[in-house]
């Protein structure tokens, strides 16, 4: 099996990555290529749903990056890791997340993803 923080932290790069085509690139390296991605807002499926998914995530928090929270679990052909997300130097990230990623030949081929910590929304 792939080192699972090394591809826990690939993964998130590709959330931090801005340009599309090289995040794209990224996603076609960490997913499997009709992956799944599903969170309680949004199912994406292939490298180009996922691509969209990223960017309207990025839209939503421009100047927000992603970064790993603690330890990567895996067992067998499976991770999880939380992350969260937030403005450089910030105090408190924004949001907080715990991700399940179901692995085949060392990519993702399905991610579970939920929301701990939520901005409210006035």
């Amino acid at each position: 099996m792939t080192d699972a923080h090394t591809l826990a932290t690939r993964y998130i790069h590709s959330w931090n990555e801005t340009d599309p085509l090289r995040r794209l690139a990224l996603l076609e390296e960490v997913y499997t290529e009709h992956a799944s991605y599903t969170d309680p807002m949004i199912t994406a499926k292939g490298w180009q749903a996922i691509n969209a998914t990223v960017s309207a995530v990025q839209k939503m928090f421009p100047g927000h990056v992603f970064g790993l929270i603690g330890e990567v679990d895996a067992h067998h052909d499976m991770m999880r890791f939380r992350w969260h997300l937030g403005q450089p130097g910030a105090n408190e990230p924004v949001v907080i997340g715990f991700d399940v990623a179901v692995l085949e030949d060392g990519r993702i081929s399905r991610v579970c993803g939920f929301l701990d910590k939520v901005p409210v929304v006035a």
